[in-house]
């Protein structure tokens, strides 16, 4: 029984491994949009959420199923129930990929800014390191990995801060771009709320080795 219950969750960690890889790779696809006009790109992060949704489904049947058969307790159990609340977060990362991917292709037609295209894909780019990094703590059971992703997303914080009050002003500047300014200032909000799961996740990681609920977030305060 000990081997199978290790085998389920090696095969459902390995599940929300893949969540996260896609979530990464949409959110990549989505972000060449904005810095490259590749829609195509774009359409393929969108695409790809079904698979994602697919994947979530299995874990969290999974993980239900090896609790049942198993009655795992102590570290096995926290894992087991980690692996719920991680995958729901890697979900919605999946889910903000996709907004931020609609949104390359909603404001193709638009009049472009090179200048703030490149913010937002900076951004991004800091975005998935906070996603990775969290995964990689989870995955490896490093609770040191995980205290340091806080830090990771206060610079997508700032960078949400600095794109709203530049898209603020441009919109004030010019009716003619305030839809525009709008469109974009929700991108940074999608940006912003997918670092927010990664910390999420690295809570989760310190939760399975230390049985401890942290909140990260305080750290930023």
């Amino acid at each position: 029984m000990r081997n199978d219950l290790d085998l389920q969750t090696d095969q459902l960690r390995t599940g929300v491994v893949t969540m996260g890889e896609r979530a990464d790779l949409m959110l990549a696809g989505a972000l060449q949009g904005f810095g490259e006009g590749d829609l195509a790109a774009a359409q393929a992060a969108i695409d790809g959420d079904d698979e994602v949704d697919r994947t979530y489904g299995q874990v969290q049947h999974g993980v239900l199923a090896a609790i049942a058969l198993h009655g795992p307790v102590g570290h096995d159990l926290r894992m087991l129930i980690s692996l719920i609340h991680v995958s729901i977060h890697l979900e919605r990362m999946a889910d903000y990929a996709v907004n931020v991917a609609r949104a390359a292709i909603q404001v193709a037609d638009y009049p472009s800014d090179p200048d703030l295209s490149e913010q937002v894909v900076e951004m991004g780019a800091l975005t998935r390191e906070v996603g990775r990094t969290a995964i990689q703590a989870f995955v490896r059971e490093d609770p040191d990995l995980a205290a340091g992703v806080p830090d990771l997303d206060a610079a997508v914080d700032r960078f949400d801060r600095g794109i709203f009050q530049r898209l603020v002003r441009l919109g004030g500047q010019d009716d003619g771009r305030l839809d525009w300014a709008s469109r974009m200032i929700r991108v940074a909000r999608h940006l912003e709320r997918y670092g927010d799961h990664g910390v999420d996740i690295a809570e989760q990681a310190i939760f399975v080795v230390t049985g401890e609920t942290v909140d990260l977030n305080a750290t930023q305060e």
